[in-house]
């Protein structure tokens, strides 16, 4: 029933399409007195996104909490006893708002290349008894070679791994990836984990591929966003900010990969997506790409 009404979704997705619902809810609440939802009309829809507005959401959240409420309002009509019978669907007619594509979040090259020798640097820095450089370098290298998710990675098992490539890598929703290969340098590193630190780590599941010092495995997100945190911190030590997060490192591996097959089915593919229809977020250009070719423009002789 849960993933009728939500999608299948990770977990922080759910949960943001339960505060959005809570957020009409209590609005709807205020606005009328009570929670009929058979008295939920379009007029209702439109008074909770122009309130959003007047509090100052940005138009990718208002859309993002809108969407959370057709998903919701079409399961319910869905129902044998939809109470929206007479009343008619209470999100139809309503359109989201019109938007800019937003900015790629790709890494640069240089800051790719900051990141992997900060990495590098770290092996051979910290040497705390708990520390773990060569897994946070090999969760670092997993990340930006294949694409994963940050909920992906943390389900991988060493007994998945054959020297060369993932076998059978649960994605997001249904998906499988039958065979996920990792670059000759990826492999590298990881093998640089399994081999060394790796034997450290003893918990209840020997099986997952990354464990943390403690032993007990698997690693949660938390876990591996303060490692790239880190790592980002040591790479601009000395100069510049790289705001690091897994899904940077995405959106770099898929700008890499439609720059170099020129396709969105093979993006689409190499990201795990089930359809194409993301792809081309991948294609996009930086704000500061777009002002660099604009600076080009010219009427000189």
């Amino acid at each position: 029933m849960r993933a009728k009404v939500l999608g299948v979704q990770s977990p922080n997705t759910e949960e943001a399409k339960r505060r959005d619902l809570k957020a009409f809810m209590d609005f709807f609440q205020r606005l009328n007195g009570h929670l009929d939802i058979a008295q939920w009309f379009a007029r209702d829809t439109r008074a909770f996104l122009q309130h959003l507005e007047q509090l100052g959401r940005v138009p990718a959240t208002i859309n993002r909490m809108f969407r959370s409420l057709r998903h919701f309002a079409r399961w319910v009509h869905e129902q044998a006893a939809t109470p929206f019978a007479r009343t008619g669907l209470p999100t139809a007619g309503i359109k989201e708002l019109a938007t800019d594509e937003p900015d790629a979040k790709k890494l640069e090259k240089r800051e790719v290349w900051q990141l992997f020798k900060a990495a590098d640097n770290l092996v051979l820095t910290e040497t705390r008894k708990n520390s773990r450089p060569n897994r946070n370098r090999a969760i670092l290298a997993v990340l930006y070679y294949t694409g994963l998710r940050v909920t992906e990675l943390v389900r991988l098992r060493l007994s998945q791994w054959d020297g060369k490539r993932f076998r059978n890598v649960q994605r997001k929703g249904n998906v499988r990836t039958k065979l996920l290969y990792v670059p000759p340098e990826g492999r590298r590193l990881l093998d640089a984990y399994i081999t060394g630190e790796r034997l450290q780590d003893r918990g209840d599941d020997q099986d997952w591929l990354f464990l943390p010092s403690s032993g007990d495995g698997p690693m949660t997100r938390r876990q591996i966003h303060r490692i790239l945190v880190r790592t980002a911190n040591e790479a601009t030590k000395h100069h510049g900010v790289i705001h690091l997060h897994p899904h940077r490192l995405r959106h770099t591996f898929g700008f890499e990969v439609r720059e170099r097959t020129k396709s969105d089915s093979e993006t689409a593919r190499h990201l795990g997506h089930q359809t194409d229809k993301y792809a081309g977020r991948y294609a996009r250009s930086t704000q500061q790409e777009r002002e660099q070719l604009l600076d080009t423009l010219g009427v000189g002789l």
